[in-house]
């Protein structure tokens, strides 16, 4: 058998230039020297990754436009927008103070604008903490404060009132005593409308007092209005809104009625069984038509009511001790002020 002739492929030119099938029908055999002499005027095309950071700092700038207009868009409808802005004040719990005058007062102090830019009446921009501390020093009548706001325009005012409105007068202009017993301004409290609700306290120690400073404790302080409270409530007796104290640290007080005699009384005794001891030496020793000659009742010990009467003779004391009524002449003699020493001699 014979063998074929081994068959050898011939190595196949390389391209040197990417001629298209067309091209190498179109130009000449020396078509590709004029394609090179002209190959170095093209632009040549940038590399991959180039391309790719052209693509992404196009996506970057394009995201950060959007979240700019975002921003600015929600920040001019949260601050700047009429949904936002308060329309309307509404205030409950109010029994003496007017709630028109609540209302007002609020709608003045959101007025205006916060650093000449943001609009103080904006929903988002109201303070309630502050605004409850101004409105409890704008109004004394009121013991305490709660606002609160309702989505989207509207703020919601709770107060609570005090009974009376204690003032401690000794030496220059009175002041007004919080119920922790400091002096605080009162010129807020002096008003017209609060005149019937002030309680004034005249110390004849006439000791100057600063605002700050603290004159009572706060159980005196709460003693003196319980006092004034279960007198007017409970006694049937009419007295003065002037009460009188020989100093502020004497824990006494001393009350006017309206018949002209005196309720002699200690901080330091609950005011119940000040009253209850009241009530038992009126009824059962000094009945209505005797207490026109009546100088005082003293109060100052716990469980014993001492009197004293205008009588010709020098006058006459009493006691009543637990609840029983005795008339006793050797009675003790309630600790007289220097004025009373003074009209006395």
């Amino acid at each position: 058998m014979t063998s074929k002739p081994t068959q050898t492929t011939k190595p196949k030119r390389p391209k040197t230039l990417p001629f298209s099938h067309k091209e190498k029908r179109t130009v000449s055999s020396h078509g590709h020297m004029i394609r090179e002499a002209f190959q170095s005027d093209r632009k040549p095309k940038k590399p991959l990754l180039s391309r790719e950071r052209t693509k992404r700092g196009g996506v970057l700038w394009g995201t950060f436009m959007l979240w700019t207009v975002l921003i600015s868009v929600t920040v001019f409808t949260v601050f700047f927008s009429d949904f936002h802005v308060i329309r309307s004040v509404a205030v409950n719990g109010t029994q003496d103070v007017s709630p028109a005058d609540i209302e007002a007062f609020v709608f003045g102090r959101i007025s205006g604008r916060h650093f000449r830019v943001f609009p103080a009446d904006n929903f988002f921009l109201v303070s309630t903490s502050s605004l409850e501390k101004e409105t409890l020093r704008e109004f004394p009548k009121l013991s305490s404060v709660s606002i609160t706001r309702r989505f989207p325009d509207r703020i919601l005012v709770s107060v609570t009132e005090r009974d009376r409105m204690l003032m401690w007068c000794s030496g220059g202009p009175c002041v007004l005593v919080e119920d922790d017993g400091v002096a605080r301004d009162a010129g807020p409290a002096e008003t017209l409308k609060n005149e019937p609700f002030l309680l004034r306290v005249v110390d004849t120690s006439a000791r100057p007092v600063d605002i700050g400073m603290p004159i009572l404790t706060p159980e005196e302080t709460v003693a003196i209005l319980r006092l004034e409270r279960g007198l007017r409530e409970r006694s049937g007796i009419g007295f003065s809104p002037v009460f009188a104290s020989p100093s502020r640290v004497s824990d006494e007080i001393r009350i006017t009625t309206d018949e002209g005699w005196d309720i002699l009384a200690g901080l330091d005794i609950d005011p119940d069984k000040t009253i209850l001891s009241l009530q038992l030496v009126l009824d059962k020793e000094i009945p209505v038509e005797k207490r026109s000659v009546l100088r005082y009742v003293d109060l100052r010990t716990e469980n014993r009511a001492f009197f004293a009467s205008k009588d010709a003779d020098g006058g006459q004391e009493g006691d009543v001790t637990d609840g029983t009524a005795v008339d006793r002449s050797d009675a003790a003699i309630p600790v007289l002020t220097g004025a009373e020493t003074d009209k006395k001699k």
